[in-house]
């Protein structure tokens, strides 16, 4: 015996309501007075039409996409933004507005930082006098992260009278770092640091008091590292 089955369905089916753009990273830590640079922002449901800045910033839309796969922990979605900074502006931060074609919006912060004549990644490992990377120049900006509780070093060679202006940013950028910066003489006695509010960049005029190896040190104010305990430090001889 054959039984037959009648059932009615609705036509109309809910639609889920559009997801929250969200970003959760950007590709630089700082941006450098004086300089045009691009910015990627990694988050998610990120598709915007236009991107806006307050002055003296300037900034303009690229491209939205999806995020490469090496790089999907970063968020589903990218987005590339030409960032111009004129000469002179001060370090400060600025928030940025992504516009969604919903009107929705995206918020995130760039920081603009000192200028260096030279930008470089860490090199590994640096985390002792013996190690500590070498400053080549007297203008360098430093990329890193702390590993763990260890501390990164670098070094410079300094002479009697020379003033040096060291800063380092971190918190104000987004990153979890409670940093301490320290610079030691040659014989590793501390000679002055920096610390404070989390949320402050961190800074040290350092007149140098006489010929010699002079080294930098950062550490993390309660022993932590890893993923997202990221820094930018700039040293410059004045």
């Amino acid at each position: 015996m054959l039984f037959a089955f009648h059932c009615e369905c609705s036509a109309q089916t809910a639609k889920p309501e559009n997801a929250k753009p969200v970003i959760k990273s950007a590709s630089v830590l700082g941006i450098q007075a004086g300089k045009t640079s691009t910015v990627i922002l990694f988050g998610d449901n990120l598709a915007p039409e236009s991107a806006a800045t307050k002055a003296p910033l300037t900034v303009k839309l690229i491209d939205s996409k999806a995020t490469d796969e090496k790089l999907k922990s970063k968020g589903a979605r990218q987005v590339t933004l030409e960032v111009a900074v004129p000469k002179g502006c001060p370090s400060d931060t600025f928030e940025v507005t992504l516009t969604q074609p919903d009107k929705s919006v995206a918020k995130t912060n760039l920081c603009v930082v000192a200028s260096a004549a030279v930008e470089m990644p860490i090199k590994k490992p640096s985390s002792t006098f013996l190690t500590a990377m070498v400053l080549t120049g007297p203008s360098t900006a430093v990329l890193g992260q702390l590993d763990g509780d260890t501390a990164d070093v670098v070094r410079f060679d300094g002479k009697a009278g020379e003033t040096w202006e060291i800063g380092l940013l971190a918190s104000r950028a987004g990153s979890q770092l409670d940093p301490i910066l320290r610079v030691r003489d040659s014989r590793h006695i501390s000679l002055t640091l920096s610390t404070g509010d989390k949320k402050k960049d961190r800074h040290i005029l350092f007149h140098v008091p006489t010929d010699g190896a002079y080294y930098i040190e950062i550490t993390e104010a309660e022993a932590r590292g890893g993923a997202g305990y990221d820094y930018r430090l700039t040293v410059n001889r004045k």
